[in-house]
Order: C-alpha cells, then sequence, then structure tokens
C-alpha cells in the first residue's frame, strides 16, 4: 500500500506486562513476550513492524520477569540489526491491566507536549503480521466521530471474550457472550490491534483495568462510536496462550522462514539472545528420550551443546510434554 505514515501523529505501544498463565509450566521462568518465533521473541515481531514503518520510540509496558524481557528485546533488536534505544520501557511496579498500562503510557509520553498524538497498541503476546499502514488509513478516513479502532476476525460461533459488530459490520457495538443484543449483531474476536484516540486518554484515569472496562464500555456508553477493522484472511495471526497454540505458530513460520536449523528432522530449534535463567537451569534434568517430534524445541545463547532437557516436574509421559530445552 503506497501510503505515508505521519509517524509524529501516533504513539506505538506494545504490551508486555502480562504473566501468561496459560503457557506454564515455560511462562514460570521466562516471559511469555519474549517466547521465541524461529529467532525473535513474540513481542519483537510487533515492534519490528513500527521500525520498518519508520518509529523512532516503541514503547513497552512491563511487569513481569521485566528484567529478561528488558534485556531479550533489547538484544534481538540488535542481533537483527536496529537500534534497541527505539525500545522505550515503563516498569508497572503494580500491574496496571492493559487499559491502566496504555493510559499510564499515554500520559507520561504527552505531559509535556502540546500535540495531540492517537496510540496505536498491540499485545506483545500476539504473532501477527498486523496491517499497520491499513488501519492508520482507515482511522483518517473515518467519517464519523470515532474515538478508536479495534481489529477483528470474524467467528462462526460465540467466545466469551466476544467481541459484537453491528450489521453493516463497520462499529463495535458490545462485548462478552453475554452482550443483551447479540442476536442482531456479528459476532468477532478482537485480534489486540487497535488505535485510541487521544481525545478519549485525556480523559481516562490510570487505573487497574482491561482496556475493554476503562475505555471501550465508556465509549459505548457516550454513544459515541468504535470503528471496526476487518482483520485481513491472508495476514497470520497467532496467540500463543497455550502450548499448542504456540507450537502451532512454529510449525507455520518454520515453513515461511529459511534461515533456521534443524536438531533433527523437522525440528524447529527456536533461540533466545539472551542467556538460560538460573531458576530455569535449576528445574531441568537431562533428557535421553529420542523421539520428539512435535514439541517446541528452546535454545539459549549460552548452550554449549546439544544435550536435551525437560522440566524435572513434567509429567511422567513425556508426550504431555511440549517443551525441551538445548543448554
Amino acid at each position: 500500500m503506497n501510503y505515508k505514515i505521519e509517524n509524529e501523529k501516533y504513539i506505538p505501544i506494545v504490551l508486555c506486562a502480562g504473566f501468561g498463565t496459560r503457557l506454564k509450566p515455560l511462562t514460570n521462568y521466562l516471559p511469555k513476550v519474549t517466547c521465541p518465533i524461529i529467532d525473535k521473541p513474540v513481542a519483537f515481531l510487533s515492534i519490528e513492524i513500527f521500525l520498518k514503518a519508520g518509529f523512532k520510540e516503541i514503547h513497552c509496558n512491563t511487569h513481569y520477569l521485566s528484567e529478561q524481557v528488558k534485556e531479550e528485546l533489547i538484544k534481538a533488536a540488535e542481533y537483527h540489526g536496529y537500534n534497541s534505544n527505539c525500545i522505550k520501557f515503563w516498569h508497572e511496579n503494580d500491574l496496571l491491566d492493559t487499559g491502566g498500562g496504555i493510559t499510564r503510557i499515554y500520559k507520561e509520553v504527552t505531559e509535556n507536549s502540546k500535540l495531540k498524538r492517537d496510540a496505536i497498541v498491540v499485545s506483545g503476546d500476539i504473532a501477527a503480521d498486523f496491517p499497520l499502514k491499513e488501519m492508520i488509513f482507515q482511522w483518517e478516513q473515518k467519517k464519523t466521530e470515532s474515538l478508536a479502532l479495534m481489529a477483528t476476525k470474524k467467528l462462526n460461533y460465540t467466545r466469551k471474550d466476544a467481541t459484537w459488530l453491528d450489521k453493516t459490520g463497520n462499529y463495535i457495538v458490545g462485548f462478552g457472550e453475554n452482550y443483551i443484543n447479540k442476536n442482531e449483531c456479528i459476532s468477532s474476536v478482537f485480534t489486540t490491534h487497535q488505535i485510541i484516540s487521544h481525545k478519549i486518554l485525556e480523559i481516562t484515569s490510570i487505573e487497574k483495568s482491561s482496556s475493554i472496562n476503562l475505555i471501550y464500555r465508556k465509549i459505548l456508553e457516550k454513544k459515541l462510536k468504535i470503528m471496526n477493522f476487518n482483520y485481513p484472511e491472508n495476514n497470520y495471526w497467532f496467540d500463543i496462550g497455550t502450548p499448542i497454540d504456540y507450537l502451532n505458530c512454529i510449525n507455520f513460520f518454520s515453513k515461511i522462514h529459511r534461515n533456521f536449523e534443524y536438531l533433527n528432522d523437522n525440528l524447529v530449534i527456536n533461540f533466545f539472545h539472551s542467556t538460560i535463567p538460573e531458576d530455569l537451569k535449576n528445574n531441568l534434568i537431562p533428557l535421553k528420550e529420542t523421539n520428539i517430534k512435535n514439541k517446541v524445541i528452546l535454545k539459549f545463547k549460552s548452550a554449549t551443546s546439544n544435550n536435551l532437557f525437560t522440566f524435572k516436574n513434567s509429567s511422567s509421559n513425556l508426550d504431555d510434554n511440549y517443551f525441551y530445552f538445548i543448554i
């Protein structure tokens, strides 16, 4: 798309503060947003889209294992030839959730600025080729007074966290499986890619809450508009929330990525740029099992051999364990 983004009009934010509880036991020791997809932390996939678009600052909130998040994202940026100083980190001593995290970054970045800037926000645990230019183009072409844009994918079933579109598919009208008018609407899932107007962020308080409750429900309560952006069917999108989802994502990337190594046939090595955390190292045991197909193979920069390890407290049935390590 031949469309030039006016970068100075936007604040790009990649959310990196969550616990990743569904990806345990891996996330007991490693932040979910640093989990590698071949040779890039999942959060860096989104950061790189902003960098390629010419943004000079990308803002990331941190909380859980914050130092590991910073180290891995900085080293990944440098490994791939980017200036790591472009990544600005905002630590939250108390987790603010998505809404509070977005609002806090917005207010601190714009505190001494007269420039009105909207926020472009994505979740750092989603592996997606999100169409940044197309989203901004639709946002800037809006014909009505919308205070936000949410990217969604249509569903043929109802999720608990459903996002509901009006009959035209142009606007968001409600959230959740209990939305009262859902029979008159189109069911979709929020891809976590969004643009939020400075007009709503300026009057939103910093508090611990989801962006749905803190920002979006308030927009609808004011009878104002939330634009829908249809996420392109041909653009990949993976939520790596569970081990099988993570494995499916890796398998997809292994088919489009040319510069990966194999441990042996059909096993893709995904590597961390930082060294293995000591608490993880102390909770691994050597693995002698050879049938390791359909596993997530993780390698650390400090690895000195191809010896395999797995969690000490994993199931006695190794087929139940998705995570194997090279250290």
